[in-house]
């Protein structure tokens, strides 16, 4: 004969599994990332992102709360029915103990409600480790940048046009269709990468043009013969200008002394 179905035990087990993932997933939402960073970076623990896991956390708090309640008043009903019938009766006689825990109850709200030491230090800390993932590299332009499209994020990028943006793109073959409608998250799921790489795609300029991939090494003489001038020329141009150099300086180090990029020294240079 089989054993009959034991409603008993199948809460037990779905109360203490609700309970195991509450606790794992509050301890990891207590220390992740905010959510401006997690999205823009991928931030994932044990392959689920942030947004898994608050998923998580709050599917099975439901199901824990339904499961108590389905564990109380029906498992359990005459048993706590008669509990407080007695109480009502008998009145109470743990008076010392329901002051103290009532007691303990407001503090617990008000110091939380306040911000009141040590309640408030229990959420500095989980400010500390969520604020410990950002690294300053690795901020995004704007909070929430992920969810712009090509076309806002040249809005909001004073240094580049959204043709530029596009032809850095395909320059580094990431697939995009539509610069008013698609998102860099969106971008990025495409092409199996993170806003944050999308966004250095974007804004990376062309191996020419970064300092020291060989135009801050090169000296005054260097480009003057490059460009066909003459190096008095050049230094001419550049004390017009009002920068300070010499013959045999860098435009590296010509930079470093007045404070100005060698990419900007170049271009100077070579426009007129």
């Amino acid at each position: 004969m089989k054993n009959k179905f034991s409603w008993r035990a199948f809460i037990s087990f779905g109360l203490s599994y609700s309970f195991i993932v509450i606790i794992v997933s509050g301890i990891i939402l207590y220390v992740a990332p905010p959510g401006r960073y997690a999205h823009w970076v991928n931030w994932e623990i044990a392959g689920l992102t942030k947004e898994g896991w608050q998923a998580l956390h709050t599917v099975f708090s439901f199901s824990f709360v339904i499961l108590s309640v389905f564990h109380l008043f029906t498992i359990n009903w005459k048993a706590f029915l008669s509990y407080i019938k007695s109480k009502a009766t008998s009145g109470l006689n743990k008076k010392r103990e329901f002051i103290f825990s009532s007691a303990l109850f407001v503090i617990f709200l008000f110091g939380i409600l306040f911000s009141l030491p040590p309640f408030q230090s229990v959420m500095d800390a989980s400010e500390y480790f969520t604020d410990s993932w950002e690294k300053a590299e690795e901020e995004p332009p704007i909070p929430h940048a992920e969810l712009l499209t090509l076309a806002e994020l040249d809005g909001q990028l004073t240094n580049i046009t959204l043709e530029e943006i596009t032809n850095n793109l395909s320059r580094h073959q990431i697939s995009f269709s539509n610069t008013n409608q698609q998102t860099l998250s969106e971008i990025a799921k495409i092409n199996g990468t993170t806003p944050l790489e999308i966004y250095r795609q974007i804004t990376r300029k062309p191996e020419s043009q970064r300092q020291g991939s060989g135009i801050g090494r090169k000296t005054i003489e260097d480009f003057a013969l490059e460009l066909n001038k003459d190096a008095d020329d050049v230094l001419k141009l550049l004390k017009e200008n009002r920068i300070k150099a010499e013959k045999g300086q860098t435009l590296r180090d010509i930079g470093d002394n007045n404070n100005i990029p060698p990419r900007d020294i170049y271009d100077l240079i070579s426009k007129e």
